[in-house]
C-alpha cells in the first residue's frame, strides 16, 4: 500500500519505518525542514517506562489548585488556557479518580514495556548512535515522606514486571557519585535498571534516516491545510505543494493532530502541554553523571548527553503558545544547581516544546473516523518511551486494513 505519514517527529519517523520495514511505499509530510525539530527537539531525553503513570492522578488536581498563578509551579495552569480546555479539563478531573488513575497507568505501561523491547530491537538491528546512556534512571528524595509515597506508587510497577531498586543516601550516592555534593540532604532513593536515556532528536533523525534508507520518502517543508475526503474514505491530504495521495493515512502530528482532524469533523481529546528544557554544555568534566537522575521534590530530571546536560521538567497549560518564558527557564536553571551544584556555569540553551496530551495519558493509537485514516497521536511527555510501541502496532492496523481490502476485493469478484 502507499501509506501517507503526516508528521516527522519521533513517532511519525519511527512509524515510517515501521512501516516502510514491512515493505509499504512510505510518504512522510512534514512543515518542517527536516525530522524532529518540533517536540522532539530538546526534550528530557528518557525512555522511561517506570515513570508511564498518568498525570491525571488522585492528588493532581489539589497541586494544580496549590500553584495556580505561581509562575515557578512545577505544573501551571494559566487563566486565560481555561475557556479553551473546559470539555478536556473536566475529563481530566474525571480520570484523577483512582480507579481511572489505575487503568490508565496498567495501560500505557503495557504499552511502555513492549515499546522498550521494539526500540531496543532497532537500535541493535540498525545500529543506531543518538548519546545513548547505560541503562538506569535514579529518582532521588529528599524527605521520607516523599519516598514512602513513591515507593507506594512504584508497587504497581512492580506488579506489572518492572524492576524496581530501593537505596538509601549512601547507596544512592555510590551509584552515581555525580551525588556526592547532596548527600546529605538526600534520604533515599529509588533506581529502575530497565529504562533508557539519550537525546530524543538524534534517535528522531537516526530512524528516519534508516526508514529513508529503507525507501520511505521525507518531504520536508510542506505545509498541511487539510484532508479531502470522499465518502468514508480520505482520498488526499491538501499541502501547500498540491495534493498527496494515498491508500491509507497515518495522523502523527502531535498537538497539531486535533487541528487537522477537524477538517473532516473527527475531533480528537487531545490538548498541548508546554514543556521547558535547558542544555548546558559539559566539555571535558570529569564530575557529570553517568546516567539520568529525576529529583522528586523538584520535578525536574538531568540527562547526560555525550558532553552536555539536559534538564526537564515543567509544564504549562497555555494554549499553542510556544514562547518562552524566562521565569520557568531560571527555574530549570536553579534545578540544576540544586542537583548538581558542581557543574560547568557555560552557556544555557533553553528550549519548549508542546507535548499532546489526552485527559488519561493514554496515546491514540487507532483507526478513527474514515475507514482509511489511522492516529497516533497524545502520546504526552512519554513520546520516545511509547514510539517504537506504537508504530509496531500501527503496522498491524496497517496489515489488518489491507487484508480487510484484499478479503473484500475477492468476495467481490467471487472467489
Amino acid at each position: 500500500m502507499r501509506i501517507v505519514v503526516l508528521g516527522a517527529g519521533v513517532i511519525g519517523a519511527t512509524t515510517a519505518y515501521a512501516l516502510a520495514a514491512d515493505g509499504h511505499d512510505v510518504v512522510v509530510l512534514d512543515r518542517q525542514p527536516a525530522a524532529g525539530l518540533e517536540t522532539s527537539f530538546a526534550n528530557g531525553g528518557l525512555v522511561t517506562p517506570a515513570t508511564s503513570d498518568s498525570w491525571a492522578a488522585p492528588g493532581t488536581p489539589a497541586k494544580i489548585l496549590k500553584w495556580l498563578g505561581k509562575d515557578d509551579a512545577p505544573m501551571l495552569l494559566r487563566l486565560s488556557a481555561v475557556p479553551g480546555m473546559l470539555r478536556w479539563g473536566l475529563s481530566f478531573l474525571a480520570n484523577c479518580r483512582p480507579a481511572p488513575w489505575r487503568a490508565n497507568t496498567r495501560a500505557t505501561l503495557a504499552l511502555a514495556l513492549d515499546s522498550l523491547a521494539e526500540l531496543r530491537r532497532i537500535v541493535a538491528l540498525e545500529q543506531l548512535s543518538y548519546d545513548r546512556n547505560p541503562p538506569g534512571l535514579l529518582k532521588i528524595f529528599r524527605s521520607k515522606g516523599s519516598m514512602e509515597s513513591a515507593l507506594r506508587a512504584a508497587a504497581l510497577y512492580e506488579e506489572l514486571g518492572v524492576r524496581v531498586e530501593r537505596l538509601d543516601a549512601g547507596t544512592a550516592v555510590a551509584r552515581e557519585p555525580a551525588l556526592a555534593p547532596i548527600a546529605g540532604r538526600l534520604s533515599g532513593a529509588v533506581f529502575y535498571p530497565d529504562d533508557e536515556s539519550g537525546d530524543a532528536f538524534k534517535f528522531t533523525q537516526a530512524i528516519a534516516a534508516v526508514a529513508a534508507a529503507r525507501g520511505a520518502q521525507f518531504r520536508y517543508g510542506q505545509t498541511i491545510h487539510r484532508l479531502a475526503i470522499e465518502g468514508e474514505r480520505i482520498t488526499a491530504v491538501e499541502t501547500g505543494g498540491g495534493p498527496v495521495k494515498g491508500d491509507l493515512f497515518v495522523l502523527a502530528l502531535g498537538s497539531y493532530s486535533p487541528r487537522l482532524a477537524r477538517t473532516i469533523g473527527l475531533s480528537l481529546p487531545i490538548y498541548p502541554a508546554k514543556g521547558y528544557s535547558i542544555t548546558v554544555d559539559t566539555p571535558g568534566w570529569n564530575g557529570a553523571p553517568r546516567i539520568p537522575v529525576a529529583d522528586d521534590e523538584l520535578k525536574a530530571a538531568v540527562t547526560p548527553l555525550g558532553e552536555r546536560l539536559r534538564v526537564a521538567g515543567t509544564v504549562e497549560f497555555a494554549g499553542y503558545d510556544t514562547s518562552l518564558d524566562a521565569r520557568r527557564g531560571r527555574m530549570l536553571e536553579d534545578n540544576l544547581a540544586a542537583i548538581l551544584p558542581d557543574h560547568p556555569k557555560g552557556p544555557v540553551r533553553h528550549w519548549s516544546g508542546l507535548r499532546p496530551l489526552t485527559p488519561g495519558g493514554r496515546p491514540i493509537v487507532a483507526r478513527l473516523g474514515p475507514r482509511n485514516l489511522l492516529v497516533n497521536a497524545g502520546h504526552g511527555p512519554l513520546g520516545w518511551t511509547l514510539a517504537a510501541g506504537s508504530a509496531r502496532r500501527v503496522a498491524e492496523l496497517a496489515e489488518n486494513y489491507r487484508d480487510r481490502g484484499q478479503d473484500s476485493r475477492r468476495a467481490r469478484e467471487g472467489r
